[in-house]
């Protein structure tokens, strides 16, 4: 697993024990929320990191955009503006 999966990974296993967990005396009002409203930029980090992957890997915007739910040109406009995304010895 990569960085960026393991971050995600332990975030959301510290979210879900939090809150199975009774709140504590003095505790922050609002604490599972900002917990939870990290989640999203850790999951498009985590992407990012899978798309770059598979890139690297030969992927083409085809196969990644399938993968992902969108077209070849949404993943492309999406996640090719970066000099790692090429891919290696296949057309893109």
């Amino acid at each position: 697993m990569n960085a960026a999966g393991e971050v995600l990974l332990l975030h959301v296993k510290g979210i879900a024990r939090v809150y199975l967990e009774p709140p504590s005396p003095g505790s922050p009002a609002g604490r599972n929320c900002a917990a939870v409203a990290r989640v999203p930029d850790l999951a498009g980090q985590l992407v990012r990191a899978v798309v770059l992957a598979d890139r690297r890997a030969g992927a083409s915007w085809a196969e990644i955009g399938a993968g992902l739910g969108i077209s070849a040109e949404a993943a492309r406009r999406r996640f090719g503006r970066t000099p790692a995304a090429a891919p290696v010895g296949r057309g893109g």
